[in-house]
């Protein structure tokens, strides 16, 4: 999947569970997505913070650390207001508050539905 630039669309995911992250990163890595993975908030902080290119910000809300993913989608969103943030939970309570910062996803992760989102607020199709 391209960006206008003609680079791969590039995916930052943050999760901390690491068969939920390595399960949805890969799928979305053979929809044609580029993918980096964070086990936190704090470290896609860091990431985003060194200055590297990202399209897409998806992120799990309960993570350890100082960011869970609503602070982490915060602070994105302050940032770069016009990032699609794509906001999960398996908590479907949490759904109003994460649409304040992103698009919601509930949990368990539909790999394709994610995609499709994300695809959706770019501006492409699959």
């Amino acid at each position: 999947m391209e960006a206008l630039n003609g680079e791969r669309v590039k995916v930052l995911l943050a999760e901390d569970d690491f068969f939920t992250r390595d399960d949805l990163a890969d799928q979305l890595r053979q929809l044609g997505f580029e993918v980096i993975e964070t086990a936190s908030g704090d470290d896609a902080m860091d990431y985003i913070a060194s200055g590297e290119r990202i399209d897409v910000l998806v992120t799990d809300i309960q993570m350890p650390g100082t960011h869970d993913g609503l602070a982490l989608a915060q602070t994105v969103r302050a940032k770069q207001p016009m990032l699609p943030i794509v906001v999960a939970s398996g908590n479907v309570a949490l759904e109003s508050v994460a649409s304040r910062v992103g698009k919601f996803v509930s949990k368990p992760y539909d790999p394709k539905r994610v995609a499709m989102l994300i695809a959706n607020m770019l501006g492409m199709t699959l």
